[in-house]
């Protein structure tokens, strides 16, 4: 069989010439809008590091001058710590509420961007200001219980059991295990010291990789911690509350609640509650202004737009081919041949052509890969790649987007002459042969 469909693509070579230029074509194009959906996929399954469920957010507002609730005799920075105190009395009160969090300064969500920082291993590196780790920054004040650590649902990384906070937190800070890793090459850090500063900073725990926003990968991070509240007139903006519901706690009933009976008490001084959210919705939220959302969302549309013209191409050549060689399938038939024989080799046919199309295009996309770079999500200068992840590597990345670029061509191209071929193939031979 192989050497008869070879003979008939030579045959039918000028019939088949611009299908296999518009194979060609297709097989680069598709192959460019699939490899940013394989790397924000990818990344999304990286393991977040924290569990979203039942996690919210509860912003405050301030009164400004003009408004007509505003109180001067609040506004000094002890009463509006006072102020402050009271509202995480009634907040971590709730009986819906497992645990708390006060989220200081660019902890998200806390900040929709992010703080970075440098961390050393070594005074003298320190010193040097060379063979730190650019990490991003977290802190949390860990008065009354709050626990950022146990609220977000962040992990041991060696034993996979809850993180505990030291007595007194401060010089003491929890990492992430990338960063442990860049810096110690272990995960087996607690104990060691790091710096940020001339002051070290001790770990007390290290934790698995961090990620609040699903479409990145994990980031070095260190998570410092504070005793206490500073008074501002800006600490609605300084510190947010962050809530984890108790399992089984019924969400739609808690907000509603929390909307009638909370949201009224929070109004304390020159402080008013601007209302809950979920924390991942908080995350969604910054991946549609950000533009990741639409960038997915466009390349799934031009991905569906190249296999619709490969599909209607390959419908409409393999339709043509069918009803011309009509006469060749009644005297297929006529001679003993099944509808399966006679479909099978019309596939094989359209395998071959798409083989034949995808190989030279190969070399052409390696190219461009080279030259341009793999897609990939640029955090900030200073991101290193973590290469446990396959899509940081260039020949996994490079190999698994050309797979799927060819399955999903194979694909499109199978069922596109499927269809014409079954049906062509039902015909009587004697139709077949009176039509010819």
């Amino acid at each position: 069989m192989l050497q008869t469909i070879l003979h008939q693509l030579w045959n039918q070579r000028r019939q088949n010439a611009w299908i296999f230029l518009e194979l060609l074509v297709a097989g680069f194009f598709l192959w460019t809008v699939i490899d940013p959906i394989y790397v924000l996929t990818a990344n999304r399954a990286i393991p977040r590091g924290y569990d979203p469920e039942g996690l919210y957010v509860v912003n405050i507002g301030t009164y400004d001058r003009t408004h007509g609730s505003y109180d001067p005799d609040m506004a000094s920075d002890s009463m509006n710590l006072v102020a402050y105190h009271r509202i995480v009395r009634i907040l971590r009160e709730q009986p819906e509420v497992d645990s708390w969090t006060i989220s200081a300064y660019s902890s998200f969500p806390n900040s929709g961007s992010w703080s970075g920082t440098q961390i050393f291993a070594d005074t003298a590196s320190l010193h040097e200001r060379k063979g730190y780790v650019h990490a991003q920054r977290y802190e949390f004040v860990t008065m009354d219980g709050s626990d950022l650590p146990r609220t977000y649902g962040m992990k041991d990384a060696r034993t996979g059991g809850d993180l505990r906070l030291p007595e007194q937190p401060g010089g003491k800070a929890f990492i992430s295990e990338r960063l442990a890793q860049r810096l110690f090459g272990t995960a087996d850090a607690v104990g060691k010291k790091v710096y940020e500063s001339n002051e070290p900073l001790e770990v007390v725990g290290v934790f698995r990789d961090f990620k609040h926003r699903d479409y990145e990968q994990p980031y070095p991070l260190i998570i410092e911690m504070h005793k206490d509240m500073l008074g501002s007139p800006y600490m609605a903006w300084q510190y947010t509350f962050i809530l984890r519901l108790k399992p089984g706690v019924d969400v739609s009933t808690f907000r509603q609640r929390f909307r009638q009976e909370v949201e009224p008490q929070l109004v304390i001084g020159n402080f008013y509650c601007e209302g809950l959210r979920e924390f991942s919705a908080l995350s969604e939220a910054y991946a549609m202004q950000s533009g990741v959302t639409n960038k997915l969302r466009l390349q799934y549309a031009l991905t569906a737009f190249a296999l619709l013209c490969i599909f209607l191409g390959m419908v409409g050549t393999f339709w043509i081919r069918s009803n011309a060689r009509r006469g060749d399938i009644g005297v297929m038939r006529s001679m003993g041949a099944s509808q399966g024989r006679i479909v099978r080799q019309f596939l094989i046919e359209a395998w071959l052509l798409l083989t034949a199309a995808f190989v030279p295009v190969i070399p052409f996309l390696y190219f461009h890969a080279q030259l341009h770079g793999l897609y990939t999500i640029e955090m900030n200068e200073y991101f290193v790649p973590n290469p446990a992840y396959g899509q940081n590597r260039f020949g996994f990345h490079f190999t698994v987007v050309l797979a799927l670029s060819y399955a999903m061509l194979l694909l499109v191209a199978i069922i596109g002459t499927y269809i014409p071929v079954r049906r062509a193939a039902r015909t009587l031979p004697v139709e077949a042969l009176r039509e010819e």
